[in-house]
């Protein structure tokens, strides 16, 4: 375990970078976990960090002595109080940072019982939403278009809770394209659609397909799926959060099949 007791350590000044620029992670691979509770669920899923940074005063915290003890020593350091303050991507220093590496993704299997398909979810937090909820209802696979917002932002990342770590997200998807070779059903989420997604049999395997909060899924998306559907609302609301639309889907798959007991 080491010391850093001043911003002229290098160490310090690479964390720095990563948790202030987006293009250093995505150059590096690496991304940043800032909190005892993400560092803990990416240890939880068997994966290494590259670095610990963890302020002084936060060792004293039973929680953070535990996650500190699972971690090879030579790759924590110990940081001033003040130092600390000036690292944390947050508005309340956790007192734990940790830079580990973003896993890329692998092709989705054709076999894939259920995927959730996002197509240009542009907020960082409706997507960690939306990711968190995958991992909640057991899914293994998430396609994400161009346009999506980065799987693994820090916004992203926070919103997720965890859920990245158990999960294969594979990024820069076209979705026409790979709805149109999924052998499954997909049913794109749209408020006009006629059917209900209540009359869809979503028994077998099938894409949810979940689209921008302004422009809902694409024409092209729409196209290629093998049906629309609508989740009925009574209320006078216009529409669902992206998050919560794709997160009742994703549950009512469940259902059908019987997994909710």
């Amino acid at each position: 375990m080491k010391t850093v007791a001043s911003r002229d350590n290098p160490a310090f000044k690479a964390m720095a970078r990563l948790a202030s620029s987006a293009p250093e992670r995505r150059k590096r691979g690496l991304t940043v976990l800032d909190g005892a509770h993400l560092v803990g669920a990416f240890l939880d899923a068997g994966h290494a960090v590259d670095t610990l940074m963890v302020g002084r005063g936060a060792l004293e915290r039973d929680e953070v002595s535990r996650l500190v003890a699972r971690v090879r020593q030579s790759a924590v350091m110990v940081v001033a109080d003040k130092l600390f303050e000036s690292l944390s991507t947050v508005d309340s220093a956790t007192g734990v940072l940790a830079a580990v590496p973003a896993p890329v993704g692998v092709p989705i299997p054709g076999d894939a019982d259920l995927v959730l398909v996002l197509e240009d979810v542009q907020d960082p937090g409706n997507v960690g939403t939306l990711l968190r909820s995958a991992a909640a209802a057991g899914l293994r696979h998430v396609a994400l278009s161009p346009g999506c917002a980065f799987a693994w932002s820090l916004k992203t990342v926070r919103a997720g809770m965890g859920a990245h770590f158990h999960l294969n997200m594979l990024e820069d998807v076209e979705v026409a394209a790979f709805l149109a070779a999924f052998p499954g059903a997909s049913v794109a989420l749209a408020g006009d659609a006629r059917k209900s997604l209540y009359e869809v049999d979503l028994r077998g395997p099938v894409a949810i397909v979940v689209g921008n909060e302004g422009a809902g899924v694409s024409a092209s998306a729409r196209g290629a799926a093998k049906v629309c559907a609508r989740i009925p609302m009574p209320g006078a609301a216009e529409s669902l959060n992206a998050s919560v639309a794709g997160s009742l889907a994703l549950f009512e798959v469940l259902r059908q099949r019987g997994a909710l007991k």
